[in-house]
């Protein structure tokens, strides 16, 4: 009986491979992600800390040409701020463009997985019954056993470990 040999082995191959291509991929998308959740939380902080600084300047009295340097900075930290939530926002769609490959990715894997597991199953079944076949002929052969009775009837023999 010849071994197991999976015949679309190469494909599954390159599906395992595909898949781990594709976690990976999602693993930088999400650290992407992280990244510029964290540039987004930098820029908040950094705005909300500028126009505290501004409030608390505006109270003690600022000058008009202060006022309008400082409100300048304040729009350009916002600035800063939005472009930075872009950033964020198109991370995030990266990232669930990257999951939903890899999801695609682990259905084909899997798809393979099942049809591997059907022909490894069905050659297991088809090398029991070449052993129980070679047994039982080798059980008719045994000299002396012909006739006594032994073997009366469709008896078969049973592998034990």
């Amino acid at each position: 009986m010849k071994r197991f040999r999976f015949s679309l082995h190469a494909l599954w191959v390159l599906r395992g491979q595909q898949e781990e291509l594709a976690r990976r991929r999602f693993a930088g998308a999400l650290r992407a992600v992280e990244a510029a959740m964290a540039a987004v939380r930098q820029a908040r902080a950094r705005l909300t800390e500028a126009t505290e600084a501004f409030q608390a300047r505006v109270a003690d009295g600022l000058s008009a040409a202060a006022w309008q340097q400082e409100r300048a900075w304040l729009q350009q930290l916002e600035e800063i701020l939005h472009h930075r939530v872009q950033v964020w926002q198109a991370a995030c769609r990266a990232c669930d463009a990257a999951r939903d490959q890899w999801m695609r990715a682990r259905q084909q894997r899997e798809t393979l997985d099942r049809y591997r597991a059907r022909q490894w199953q069905a050659w297991q079944l088809a090398w029991l019954r070449w052993e129980q076949k070679e047994l039982d002929e080798l059980a008719r052969r045994r000299p002396g056993l012909a006739g006594s009775g032994s073997l009366s009837g469709p008896q078969t023999l049973t592998r034990q470990p």
